[in-house]
């Protein structure tokens, strides 16, 4: 175990300057007015070659604070004609569209440095980018003249490491920045990061200093045992340590919930949506520029599509399913100045460096604490400014969510990441790319996963039942007496194209009559497409020509009211601490209305809501607590049969989340299934569950 130390102490400014090279020191001084705490607390850490885990809030300075160092020691480099054709260090990031953001960020200064502060003689500083948008022209030219500072994804650093060619290039590298961590950790793709990054391991010359960033989290010592578990300083013995540098000050936030209708719980889904869309478009005229957060691409396009008669062109959509140079265009767009306003689902949450954006809309809850304070944080996203964010609910239900998240976060509380291990689907896939190669040792490759955080307590025996399930499939040969394993004929096209964990979507691409990408469309949306149907993609609409295997060809029309695509995969559930936050609501305004006490009171005054979201809450809660006399809370579910029908159906309300109510009814449905009775339907949300069966059944 790594002995981890909270940093408590912060140098002054002159001091930390004086640590920096001259071209460093007088460029810093030039652009900025000062260090930020961060830096101040984290930098010196840095620079005597610490692992560091950097936990901050955002705009805080987190990247520089991490990059400073690097860009310094190659700067000096570059004076001393030192700098050679290596990677020395790898930035990761857990998408694209931050990717793309960091890169420009570092060329803009490296390039500034160059041509003010360092003498013709100095070396130039390469900035590489290599993710799934990367051409394979510029991943060849990678290899023949590498990049100093190398900006990567988890999946494409697994490709790269994976290579016999690029191997070479990473042996010596210096310095590992993991950014976003918070997003990474907690899910499947963070496992197979750790897997690569102890395989990484195994290719290094010398250990790796690294460097993780996120916002606020918590646990922050499992986050910093992930961060270096497969550093190898203990076995050479050597104290295996890690700072932690927390900057726990919170950031003033500009928080409201707008309700845009007086009888809003009385309205429809599409009226209701028709008044967002108005004060969308108000708050837009009102603000520099706005980032508009919707919880799904579809909801992105029809946002879109019923904001463009308010703005023109100076809106326009960003997701995943937008072809990557439409993305770009947008993202350039955007830093230029040239949209008002730009609605998104999750691709522009993180990290992205736009400092005109001065407001945020979310549209319906975004289902968890950290991803609301990431979103917040996209406005006002530099040093001393101020997060502004408005949430638009989108029935009484979100409404109640949403008031629960603003108390959460104005409190204080904090999602509490959750870590995956021993995933046997991972492993697999990682086992099979370790010997794309070459044939390896049994127990060499053990070693190997174990090293890595996510599979630390993996046993043996489980790790021979997957070669011996690889085996089985005639994904890898395995000689039992020699000890060894190795590759079949066609695993290395296997491994390359399902590598990572990120569920296939099984898209078709979308092409305009020029034979330019706009985008992709999963296969369920297809299906249903018929030649002449017009859809909507990135705000435009298209007539579909054609659809030729997995193309669908498509020409540019107006006037004609769109099909709005939608895309598998885009469920949420929420989280564990915000259903806690809704429970506590709930629970504090049902204890109201037993005293007698008006809840108005409670939400106006504990939870500082406006009077119309006040007023609606509370008589949302008055007539379920007159009806029933009971609420779920933290101890208690309520269950109810629902009288009539030709089945007898139980409605289960846990206000839990969507998980633990799938998990919930999956138990019942098991229960149901022992003693005979089948279950025609089943049903989940956030606030609980739908269950139907054959014949009557004791809810207890």
């Amino acid at each position: 175990m790594p002995e981890i130390t909270y940093l408590d102490s912060f140098d002054d400014t002159d001091a930390l300057a004086a640590r920096l090279s001259e071209p460093v020191r007088r460029w810093f001084l030039d652009t900025f007015p000062d260090f930020t705490d961060p830096q101040k607390m984290a930098i010196p850490a840095i620079m005597e070659g610490e692992h560091l885990l950097l936990c901050s809030p955002t705009g805080s300075g987190k990247t520089l604070t991490a990059f400073l160092t690097v860009i310094d020691d190659l700067v000096r480099k570059a004076l001393d004609g030192s700098l050679k054709d290596q990677v020395y260090c790898i930035y990761i990031s857990p998408i694209k569209a931050l990717a793309n953001d960091i890169e420009r960020n570092l060329l803009g200064p490296l390039a500034e440095i160059k041509e003010r502060y360092l003498p013709d003689r100095a070396k130039e500083i390469r900035v590489g980018l290599r993710t799934g948008d990367t051409s394979q022209s510029d991943r060849q030219k990678m290899l023949r003249k590498p990049p100093h500072i190398l900006i990567t994804t988890p999946e494409s650093m697994a490709i790269a490491v994976g290579s016999s060619r690029f191997q070479p290039i990473v042996s010596r590298v210096k310095w590992m920045i993991i950014d976003e961590l918070h997003s990474l950790v907690p899910t499947k793709r963070g496992v197979h990061l750790s897997l690569t990054l102890s395989f990484l391991d195994t290719l290094l010359k010398d250990p790796v200093q690294r460097i993780g960033i996120s916002a606020t989290m918590e646990p922050l010592d499992t986050v910093a045992e992930y961060l270096v578990a497969s550093d190898d300083r203990e076995s050479r013995g050597e104290d295996q340590r890690i700072m932690v540098a927390k900057i726990s000050g919170s950031r003033e936030l500009d928080l409201d919930i707008l309700i845009t209708h007086p009888r809003f719980a009385d309205r429809s889904v599409a009226q209701t949506l028709e008044a967002n869309v108005e004060a969308i478009a108000d708050l837009i005229s009102a603000h520099t520029t706005t980032l508009v957060f919707a919880n799904t691409r579809k909801m992105t396009e029809t946002l879109v599509q019923r904001l463009r008669p308010f703005l023109g062109e100076l809106i326009a959509g960003h997701h995943g399913s937008m072809d990557k140079n439409i993305r770009l265009e947008v993202e350039r767009k955007l830093k230029l100045g040239h949209l008002r306003a730009v609605v998104t689902s999750s691709s522009l949450e993180m990290g992205i460096d736009i400092g005109s954006v001065d407001l945020v809309v979310q549209v319906g809850s975004p289902g968890d604490i950290a991803t609301a304070l990431q979103r917040i944080g996209r406005a006002g996203h530099h040093v001393g400014g101020i997060p502004r964010a408005r949430f638009l609910p989108s029935s009484v239900d979100d409404l109640l969510e949403l008031a629960a998240l603003q108390a959460a976060i104005q409190t204080g509380d904090m999602d509490r990441l959750s870590f995956p291990q021993n995933c046997l689907d991972v492993v697999a896939q990682f086992l099979i790319g370790l010997v794309i190669n070459e044939e390896l040792d049994i127990d060499e490759a053990y070693e190997i996963v174990v090293n890595a955080w996510s599979y630390r307590n993996f046993a043996y025996d489980d790790f021979i039942e997957v070669l011996d399930l690889l085996e089985d499939e005639r994904r890898i040969w395995v000689d039992w007496e020699e000890n060894t394993f190795g590759k079949r004929g066609y695993s290395r096209m296997i491994y390359y194209t399902n590598i990572g964990t990120i569920a296939p979507d099984n898209s078709y691409l979308v092409f305009n009559a020029e034979g330019s990408i706009l985008g992709k469309l999963s296969s369920s949306f297809v299906a249903s497409l018929r030649t002449s149907d017009v859809i909507l993609l990135g705000g435009s609409t298209y007539r579909v020509n054609n659809i030729q295997g997995t193309r669908v060809n498509v020409s540019n029309v107006t006037g004609y009211r769109p099909t709005v695509p939608s895309w598998s995969g885009e469920a949420r559930s929420r989280s564990a601490e915000l259903s806690s936050s809704l429970l506590d609501l709930i629970g504090r305004c049902t204890v109201a209305l037993r005293r007698e006490v008006d809840p108005r009171t409670v939400l106006s005054e504990a939870y500082s809501l406006g009077r119309d979201s006040a007023e609606i809450i509370a008589r949302h809660l008055e007539e379920h607590v007159l009806t029933t006399f009971q609420v779920p809370d933290k101890d208690r579910i309520l269950v109810e049969q629902i009288v009539g029908g030709a089945h007898p159906t139980y409605l289960v309300t846990t206000c839990r989340g969507r998980g633990f109510n799938t998990a919930l009814g999956y138990f019942m449905a098991g229960l149901a299934e022992r003693a005979s009775i089948p279950v025609i339907e089943m049903s989940f949300d956030e606030n609980g569950l739908l269950l139907k069966t054959a014949q009557d059944v004791d809810p207890g």
